[in-house]
């Protein structure tokens, strides 16, 4: 059995694995990385491509699906399978897909031919992200996805007592000191501080994840929340979103309650003022790309609003120059492991051979069981 890392392992972004054997071939995941243009795509041949039965999506990020559609121009034939939330959250309709939740529920066996046959399990890392552990003849692997036990509001099935032959597991926070507990206590220190300075607070989010978890913070402490369209939709009302959320969203932020970041931002840019903090403004573009966007947060800092980052931010993206300028403040929204906890993960499972991924960040390796992949490199187990 062989492992081929076509992307995500010693860097972030593009992640995508292929797993070789005699009895079946699959991909997990197909990202594109946003952070280098001149790669943004899994390396894989047209051969290996032609020759994957199955691709495996673990949830619907860019980093994670991006690649999709180049997969098909290359010959990919095999058949999609994923959550039903995550192809609701990709664009396009695919032909033949694998829904898992009709394949069988959260951690039963399911078959899907002779010898191949996979156990899956909610990731807590957004709706629709799932762990994957798959069974092929004697071996086994595991993916954690992108995986945390530590979500304000994203359900986990704990990864606990499984054995595999090889893991690859989520380690994006790499070499980071501060645990998720530790994070979490300092943004809701953060939170409460600027609730007392009657702040107006900015948050760029991306479509799918931590919007729900601001969301979550803000509401439970009263504050009112301007969001876009998408995620005003995306608040836990669809009765399926259920089964992902630790405390249904929808139970708490009625859609109706929820301003627009949409009418906010047109009065701003019109030349008004902001409305009367505190208030959180959700606003889709995670790095701040967009022009419009980049002009709106502009405005909102010489207004007297403040901006909070909650997430990792690209070298190249004005999110990461408001922050290097002192003009934005960092607070983690833990959405991913460090790799101690990575570490710690594996303790409480049997894994042979343990392989890091989606940081590029130089990691210790820590053992002989634990092995630091780069693209373009195979792993036999």
């Amino acid at each position: 059995m062989k492992l081929y890392i076509a992307g995500g392992c010693s860097e972030h972004g593009r992640n995508c694995f292929l797993v070789k054997s005699k009895y079946v071939r699959f991909l997990v995941d197909c990202g594109k990385m946003k952070e280098n243009p001149d790669t943004p795509y899994p390396e894989l041949t047209r051969r290996q491509i032609e020759k994957a039965e199955y691709l495996f999506l673990t949830h619907c990020h860019t980093d994670h699906t991006g690649a999709l559609l180049w997969l098909y121009e290359r010959g990919f034939r095999g058949r999609v399978c994923a959550s039903a939330e995550t192809f609701r959250r990709i664009p396009g309709q695919i032909r033949n897909a694998l829904v898992l939740e009709e394949l069988g529920e959260a951690g039963e066996k399911i078959t899907l031919s002779d010898r191949f046959s996979l156990v899956w399990g909610r990731s807590g890392h957004c709706i629709g992200s799932v762990w994957l552990h798959f069974y092929i003849n004697r071996k086994s692997i595991l993916f954690s996805g992108d995986y945390s036990e530590e979500s304000h509001v994203y359900r986990c099935d704990p990864i606990r007592d499984r054995e595999a032959d090889a893991a690859v597991l989520d380690a994006a926070y790499g070499t980071d000191p501060e645990d998720a507990a530790f994070h979490r206590e300092r943004l809701l220190a953060c939170m409460d501080r600027l609730q007392k300075e009657k702040a107006a607070m900015l948050f760029p989010i991306p479509l799918d994840g931590r919007g729900n978890d601001l969301m979550q913070i803000l509401t439970e402490r009263g504050i009112p929340v301007y969001a876009q369209e998408p995620v005003r939709r995306a608040a836990g009302h669809f009765p399926e979103e259920r089964f992902w959320l630790q405390d249904t969203l929808a139970d708490r932020v009625n859609e109706g309650t929820l301003q627009s970041t949409e009418e906010l931002m047109t009065a701003v840019m019109e030349g008004g003022p902001l409305p009367e903090g505190p208030f959180g403004a959700l606003l889709v573009d995670s790095q701040l790309w967009d022009r419009k966007n980049c002009e709106f947060a502009e405005r909102f800092l010489e207004l007297g609003g403040r901006i909070v980052l909650t997430g990792k931010q690209d070298p190249a993206s004005f999110a990461r120059a408001l922050r290097d300028d002192g003009r934005a403040e960092a607070q983690r929204i833990t959405a991913h492991q460090t790799e101690a906890e990575m570490l710690a993960l594996k303790e409480k499972n049997r894994f042979r051979v343990t392989v890091p991924y989606h940081s590029r960040q130089v990691l210790s390796g820590n053992g002989p069981d634990v092995r630091i992949l780069r693209v373009g490199d195979t792993l036999k187990f």
